[in-house]
């Protein structure tokens, strides 16, 4: 069946025969939402990626801190088992001095 230019074109509206525009507005509005939504993605992202930073600076400097403690502990025991060594050997002059295995 073909149409002429004299005849009317069926109704646009029916489900079968949507009009070209309809299905552009829609992937305009669409395309416009997912721009919207990959924005708000991306900005969350680059959030977190900052918070993550962050965090992990924070951690590092955290880390730092308990590894330098950690040192002077250990200086701390050392000096206490060479005073125990000295004190030991003074109480007991008879017995040989401890070998000094904790480092």
């Amino acid at each position: 069946m073909c149409l002429r230019s004299s005849e009317s074109f069926p109704d646009t509206r029916t489900p079968t025969m949507r009009s070209a525009s309809c299905h552009t507005k829609r992937n305009v509005k669409t395309q416009t939402h997912l721009r919207v939504l990959n924005l708000t993605r991306r900005g969350r992202l680059l959030r977190e990626k900052k918070e993550m930073e962050l965090r992990n600076m924070k951690l590092f400097l955290k880390n730092q801190s308990i590894i330098r403690e950690n040192e002077a502990l250990k200086k701390r025991a050392l000096a206490l088992h060479e005073e125990n060594n000295v004190l030991f050997s003074l109480l007991h002059p008879e017995l040989s001095p401890v070998p000094s295995s904790f480092l």
